[in-house]
């Protein structure tokens, strides 16, 4: 594979965060960002560590209380009530009060990205039970930690997260570097995971419960819908550097060579994160005879590659990975996105095209209490709101016995429904591997400058 030679970047994302991050897009889309506070070193557990608190519908002194918008009703993940609030039970119980669970999220917010739109999903989901009453009688609350970008330092704030602020469960985070390597402590102290990103350390584990596909299963369906549906006979590749960015690439191949199309390794182009320049390979590339790229890369990226396009007086037909539907990039590229595609692990959230009762659901709750957050709302965004509706059904099972081992069986041997966002998720049913999450619809960019379905869910 090529690679950028020339970059001194090595600041690189995992597959799933990369288009849902807002830092670099700040020029142009800077309604809609918060000020964060980076956290610095890494390695060992740190002092100085800063976190943010949301309890009891009351978002974090960054964040926007707006109040455009509704709630409505759910239709499932219910609250169970307002009672049974006593007693949590055993040595499990940790993180629970009569009143309360404290849930735990690590968010990269600095060090050049942004996943505040996902933290802020997490927190207006919560706010959204709370306002109900929270669920058996007990309100959520979000402690949660921005690594920096820094997989040393996700670690050190798993460590606090466990044993200072002594977490009940993960609930909807997204960190590139640090959810690999937080995953893995989290999962050996037996603290349930519920969503991510879907790195590999997140699969077969009792403890944790990824509500997206597997990268390499994200790759395939990536490259046979390139090559079966959009009838690509040469494609190219250009995916943002980062560890496990290879099983994207060997996915993508995979899925092309089972319709008949060989991706050579010449033609996957590697680039680091808030790439500048593609002109030369797309040069490159169209005097090769290219005739469709399949990406996976950063919201800033994004929009330097359409530039470029342009700047060549060629526009590719283009299969973009998960999160090319974030309002603030398609407004940044303008006409030259419409035809394009892109994959979606979630039913397409902007403006809602399918009429879907719990998108409208997600839509407005954002809204309401993050009204700032709307032009950042995409994939990634959505997965987190999923991965809070799934944990309040497993939640609500539990009644006034919660304990982190229960949460872990009821998750395990359920069946959870995600209102059509994406399939409903049986982890019981993957005889522990826990990847329920195996499927991707199409979406693409009309004349009217909207996303549509082009094609409901595909499984791997």
């Amino acid at each position: 594979m090529r690679a950028k030679r020339d970059s001194i970047f090595i600041v690189i994302l995992v597959l799933a965060l990369l288009v849902s991050t807002g830092a670099a897009l700040t020029a142009w889309a800077s309604a809609g960002s918060r000020q964060t506070v980076q956290i610095n070193g890494g390695g060992s557990l740190t002092s100085g560590l800063n976190t943010t608190v949301s309890t009891n519908g009351t978002p974090s002194s960054a964040g926007d209380t707006g109040s455009s918008g509704g709630t409505g009703g759910g239709g499932f993940g219910g609250t169970g009530g307002t009672t049974g609030a006593g007693g949590a039970g055993g040595g499990g119980a940790t993180g629970v009060t009569n009143d309360t669970i404290k849930i735990g999220g690590i968010f990269s917010e600095s060090g050049g990205i942004d996943s505040t739109v996902e933290e802020d999903t997490v927190r207006a989901c919560f706010q959204y039970y709370n306002a109900q009453g929270g669920i058996n009688g007990h309100k959520l609350q979000l402690v949660s930690y921005d690594d920096g970008l820094n997989g040393d330092t996700a670690y050190s704030e798993a460590v606090k997260l466990d044993t200072s602020d002594h977490v009940f469960a993960i609930v909807g985070w997204l960190a590139p570097f640090g959810e690999a390597r937080a995953a893995p402590y989290f999962e050996q102290h037996g603290i349930p995971i519920v969503g991510g990103l879907g790195v590999p350390e997140e699969f077969g584990s009792s403890y944790s419960f990824p509500v997206s596909p597997v990268f390499q299963t994200d790759g395939y369906l990536l490259g046979q819908y390139g090559v079966a549906n959009l009838h690509f006979h040469h494609p190219a590749v250009f995916l943002t550097q980062t560890a496990g960015i290879q099983n994207v690439a060997n996915g993508i191949k995979a899925g092309a060579a089972a319709h008949g199309v060989t991706i050579s390794d010449s033609d996957i182009v590697l680039v680091p994160f808030a790439e500048t320049n593609f002109e030369s390979y797309l040069l490159q590339f169209q005097s090769e005879g290219v005739d469709g790229l399949i990406t996976q890369l950063d919201p800033y990226s994004y929009v330097r590659l359409y530039s470029n396009m342009q700047s060549n007086n060629h526009i590719f037909p283009h299969l973009a990975g998960a999160g090319m539907d974030k309002q603030s990039v398609d407004q940044a590229i303008g006409s030259p996105l419409v035809g394009a595609y892109s994959f979606m692990p979630y039913r397409e959230a902007q403006g809602n095209p399918d009429g879907n009762a719990e998108v409208a659901l997600y839509n407005s709750t954002v809204a309401r209490y993050y009204r700032n957050q709307v032009p950042n709302m995409d994939a990634f965004s959505e997965g987190s709101w999923v991965a809070c509706r799934v944990f309040a059904q497993a939640l609500a099972k539990l009644g006034s016995n919660v304990t982190r081992d229960g949460l872990a069986k009821a998750l395990g041997s359920g069946d959870y429904q995600t209102g059509g966002m994406s399939p409903d998720l049986n982890y019981g049913a993957t005889h522990g591997a826990n990847n329920a999450s195996h499927c991707a619809l199409y979406i693409t960019y009309t004349s009217s400058h909207r996303w549509q379905t082009a094609q409901s869910f595909t499984c791997a």
